[in-house]
C-alpha cells in the first residue's frame, strides 16, 4: 500500500524490528528513528529505555547529547555571516584571530625527532570548515595532539578550582599548539569546528550561544537545543551507556558533560548541543527545502550547495577516514554521498549531513525528498554500524 511519503507501511515494520532488536540483544539501551519524505513525518518512534536503571522509557520528546551533530548547525551559523559578506573562505582566520598569525607545524623526522617550522600556509576559513587545518583534537595519536591534551587537562584543573575557560580562552590556548601537518596538505578530524564557534562570536559581536539562538533556534522554534539542558527539562535527557566485552554499562560520568544544568563558560561549537529528535528533524527539513522554514529563510539555495559539494574526496580522507564514511566526500563540515558502491548503502548519490559520537545521526537526501533521523546514546565501536542498519531499513520501505 502506498502513501503520500511514498513508504510502504508494511515495510516500515523493519524500522520497528530494526530498533526493538538491537535494545533487545543489548546494544543500545534504547533508540529513536524518525523519517520524514515530502514534508509528511511518515515514521517516529522510540524503543526501550531513557534511563534503564530507573526503569524510565525512552520517549519521541527526550533529550540526547548531539555531540559532533553540532558541527552543523556551527556551519550553517558561520555560513549566514558568510553571506553578508563579513569574510570569504580563502581569508586567513589571523584577520580576526591574531593569536593563529605565526602558527608553527611539528615535523617528525626518520628518527621521529619534533622540530617546529612556520606553517608554510595561514589556516584559512575553508581549512576549518573542511577540517585541513592540522588542528587536532585532544590525544595521544601525535605530538600536536598531546600538546593539545596538556591544554585540556590544564583547563580541566582551572576549571575545578572555580575558574572555567571561555570560548576565547579555549581557542587561544589552542593556538599555542603546532598543527599535525601544513594547512590544507591532508584532512584531520579535529577541534576546527570550535575555532570556528569562536570566530562566530568575533565577527558577530554575540556568544556562539547568543548567535545559533538568532539565527537558527528562534527562527526554527528549536526550543530544545541548547549549550545545557535547565533543570526543569533533565527528566527528559537520556542517560548515556557504553558497550565493551561485559555488555551495556551507564556512564557515571561524562566530564564536560553538554547536558550539564547551567550554561557552560566554553561553548562548543564542535559537540557542545544537546537537542531532541524532533528540534533535529525541523532544522533538517529546513536545510532539504534549501535553506527556508515556512516563510523563514536561513540560508540560500546556492549557500546549502557549497556546504555539500564534495571539497575532499574519500583518497584525501584515507589516513584518518571513519569506516562509515566509505563512499563519501567531506563538504564544508558534512559528509556527502559520492559512491553507494563503495558506502554499501542503498541510499542516494548527494545524500548528505553528519553525526555525532553518542549515535545520533541524520541524512538529508534530495534526490528522495527524505530525511532521516536515528537517535541513541551509547560510546561504542559499533555506533557506525547500528546507524548504517537503520539507513538499510529507512531506504528499503521506499515504494515508488
Amino acid at each position: 500500500m502506498k502513501t503520500a511519503s511514498g513508504l510502504n507501511p508494511g515495510r516500515m515494520k523493519n524500522i520497528d524490528n530494526y530498533l526493538q532488536r538491537i535494545v533487545d540483544t543489548g546494544k543500545v539501551a534504547g533508540a529513536a528513528g524518525m523519517v520524514i519524505r515530502r514534508g509528511e513525518t511518515a515514521y517516529c518512534s522510540s524503543f526501550g529505555m531513557r534511563d534503564r536503571e530507573a526503569r524510565a522509557p525512552l520517549e519521541n520528546n527526550s533529550i540526547y547529547r548531539i555531540y559532533s551533530m553540532s558541527k552543523t548547525f556551527t556551519i550553517v551559523a558561520a555560513m549566514s555571516l558568510y553571506e553578508k559578506g563579513l569574510f570569504m573562505l580563502h581569508q586567513p582566520i589571523a584577520d580576526f584571530l591574531p593569536a593563529f598569525k605565526e602558527v608553527k607545524t611539528a615535523i617528525h623526522d626518520e628518527k621521529g625527532i619534533v622540530r617546529l617550522v612556520p606553517a608554510k600556509t595561514p589556516i584559512t576559513f575553508e581549512h576549518l570548515f573542511t577540517m585541513t587545518s592540522g588542528i587536532p583534537y585532544p590525544g595521544e595519536d601525535s605530538y600536536s595532539s598531546r600538546i593539545m591534551e596538556e591544554i585540556q587537562k590544564k583547563a580541566g584543573h582551572d576549571a575545578a578550582k572555580g575558574k572555567p575557560w571561555n570560548t576565547a580562552r579555549m581557542v587561544d590556548e589552542a593556538a599555542k599548539a603546532p598543527l599535525c601537518f601544513h594547512p590544507g596538505e591532508h584532512w584531520l578530524y579535529g577541534f576546527s569546528h570550535d575555532i570556528l564557534g569562536r570566530l562566530i562570536e568575533v565577527i558577530s559581536g554575540m556568544t556562539l550561544g547568543d548567535y545559533l539562538s538568532e539565527a537558527i533556534f528562534r527562527p526554527l522554534g528549536l526550543n530544545d537545543t541548547a549549550f545545557y539542558v535547565p533543570q526543569e527539562k533533565k527528566n527528559r535527557v537520556v542517560k548515556p551507556y557504553r558497550l565493551d566485552q561485559k555488555g551495556l554499562e551507564e556512564i557515571i560520568s561524562l566530564g564536560n558533560d553538554p547536558a550539564s544544568s547551567n550554561p557552560p563558560a566554553f561553548e562548543s561549537g564542535g559537540g557542545g548541543l544537546c537537542s531532541t529528535m524532533a528540534d533535529c528533524a525541523v532544522y533538517a527539513q529546513m536545510l532539504l527545502n534549501n535553506g527556508r522554514h515556512i516563510d523563514t529563510r536561513i540560508l540560500s539555495r546556492k549557500t546549502l550547495d557549497l556546504i555539500r559539494t564534495k571539497h575532499c574526496i574519500p583518497s584525501e580522507m584515507s589516513s584518518q577516514v571513519f569506516s562509515h564514511l566509505a563512499g563519501y566526500g567531506y563538504g564544508l563540515g558534512v559528509r556527502t554521498m559520492l559512491d553507494t558502491a563503495q558506502a554499501g548503502l542503498n541510499s542516494s548519490l548527494g545524500e548528505w549531513a553528519w553525526d555525532g559520537m553518542m549515535g545520533t545521526y541524520y541524512c538529508i537526501d534530495p534526490a528522495e525528498d527524505l530525511i532521516a533521523l536515528f537517535f541513541i546514546q551509547l560510546l561504542s565501536d559499533i555506533n557506525s554500524d547500528l546507524q548504517r542498519g537503520f539507513v538499510q531499513t529507512v531506504y528499503g520501505a521506499i515504494d515508488d
